[in-house]
């Protein structure tokens, strides 16, 4: 989907919404706006980076924030990647200053979390902009290979993430997108601090996507929390 910025026709959207409501009733014409929407996530933030503690893990570790020099853990990561992002997508954001941690056991990846901190950034997913405060780092891309899930590793490397993202760059509150479904994330979240301060998301009608963003504490440098694109 490409957005675009040019002016909304709201006329339009009344006068599409009347020739459903004619043609195919009320009932119908809700169940279309329904069927329109998107994706609608939690904001989850934690302002103690700095002085959390690591949660218990089962598997021994090492962690190592990557740069667009190491080629083969890159290649690594890209393999084990289960959004199937690119690599030319990784080293093109750890260009631009994403930071990209990766956990390790017995030389092997098995998780990584990538952190964003530039003060404005288009997310992926939210097909949108956000900016972000001079003490605040977006989370998000975090994963952990199928073998070795439910044995306490993602909590460990996004604790590790934080609390180095805080003591080395000063980033001690985070934020965290969540889709309102994903209930074990959001649990898992809860367990090491995380409180939700918002909510965010979009639905698309009639060639039109609508985003809002609610929480004060929500990417609170982002002033535009309503917006309308065309799709």
């Amino acid at each position: 989907m490409v957005a675009s910025t040019r002016p909304i026709p709201v006329t339009y959207l009344a006068q599409r919404s009347i020739t459903i409501l004619r043609k195919e009733g009320p009932t119908r014409l809700v169940r279309r706006i329904m069927d329109c929407l998107q994706s609608h996530r939690l904001v989850y933030g934690n302002k103690n980076c700095a002085e959390l503690l690591m949660p218990i893990c089962e598997v021994e570790l090492e962690f190592k924030e990557i740069t667009a020099a190491d080629g083969d853990e890159i290649d690594e990561l890209t393999a084990a990647d289960e959004w199937h992002i690119p690599k030319s997508f990784t080293l093109r954001r750890l260009e631009e200053g994403e930071h990209i941690y990766i956990a390790k056991h017995k030389g092997r990846i098995v998780a990584s979390v990538s952190i964003v901190t530039k003060d404005k950034f288009r997310d992926p997913f939210s097909i949108r902009e956000f900016n972000i405060a001079p003490n605040e780092a977006y989370y998000w891309r975090g994963f952990c290979v199928p073998a070795f899930r439910g044995r306490g590793i993602v909590p460990v490397i996004l604790t590790y993430s934080m609390k180095e993202m805080a003591l080395k760059y000063g980033r001690n509150n985070a934020l965290a997108l969540i889709l309102t479904a994903n209930k074990s994330s959001l649990r898992m979240l809860s367990k090491i601090g995380f409180v939700k301060v918002g909510r965010g998301g979009f639905f698309e009608i009639f060639g039109f996507s609508f985003h809002y963003l609610w929480g004060r504490e929500a990417f609170k440098e982002t002033r535009q929390r309503f917006l309308i694109q065309k799709t």
